[in-house]
């Protein structure tokens, strides 16, 4: 609401946005108004589906009082309890419905370029004399 009073040249945007970069191969950079956030992903286990995540909150400053301190831990607590109770859930109901077979195909990334970008570059990066882009 701020913004609408000042003119378009002088809006800052970034407190207000989520700015995602997905790094190939595993890695996902998350900018997210006043810290930092790492992803990794790595196999794990002997089936394709399996995997292991480790997550890091990068904060401006270090938490050199309590108060700082409640506020980073209530902010990893978010993510967490977002990823562990939202996003994971989730992402095992989709890979059960993979492995049921009651889909003949499956239309993938639609609203999710960086999906599409991916799998693109992981093709690409196993076909012998293609550069990653």
């Amino acid at each position: 609401m701020e913004a609408r009073e000042l003119p378009e040249s002088e809006w800052n945007l970034i407190p207000y946005s989520l700015i995602i970069y997905v790094l190939f191969p595993n890695t996902v950079f998350v900018m997210q108004g006043d810290h930092l956030e790492t992803w990794h992903v790595y196999p794990f286990g002997d089936a394709p589906d399996e995997s292991v995540m480790y997550t890091s909150l990068y904060t401006p400053e270090p938490a050199n009082t309590e108060s700082a301190r409640r506020h980073w831990d209530r902010n990893m607590d978010l993510l967490m309890a977002t990823v562990e109770k939202e996003d994971f859930p989730l992402s095992e109901g989709v890979q059960r419905g993979f492995h049921s077979g009651a889909q003949d195909e499956v239309l993938f990334g639609r609203n999710e370029p960086s999906l599409q970008h991916f799998h693109k570059s992981v093709k690409a990066a196993l076909t012998e004399g293609v550069a990653v882009q």
